[in-house]
């Protein structure tokens, strides 16, 4: 466990979210998908929770998923 995180990879590998090489990767399930991403990743899809059609949001439901974001889905997700 490495601060506030559960999930970690230690390995110099790359984010799956902004494609950059980084050491030690973070699993965030959002919208029934998942990905393994740097802290920095991790910090702003925590801060886009709250803003389910922002393209950052689409993004990662695209790279996790394979869909965009549904309306009923990021409604859900917005009242947690």
């Amino acid at each position: 466990m490495i601060g506030q995180y559960d999930i970690t990879d230690p390995r110099t590998l790359t984010c799956e979210f902004c494609d950059q090489e980084v050491t030690g990767r973070v699993r965030v399930d959002l919208y029934g998908g998942a990905l393994m991403v740097c802290q920095a990743c991790y910090e702003l899809l925590k801060d886009s929770r709250a803003k389910p059609y922002s393209q950052v949001m689409d993004r990662y439901s695209m790279r996790a998923c394979g869909y965009h974001v549904s309306r009923k889905i990021a409604q859900i997700y917005a009242r947690r």
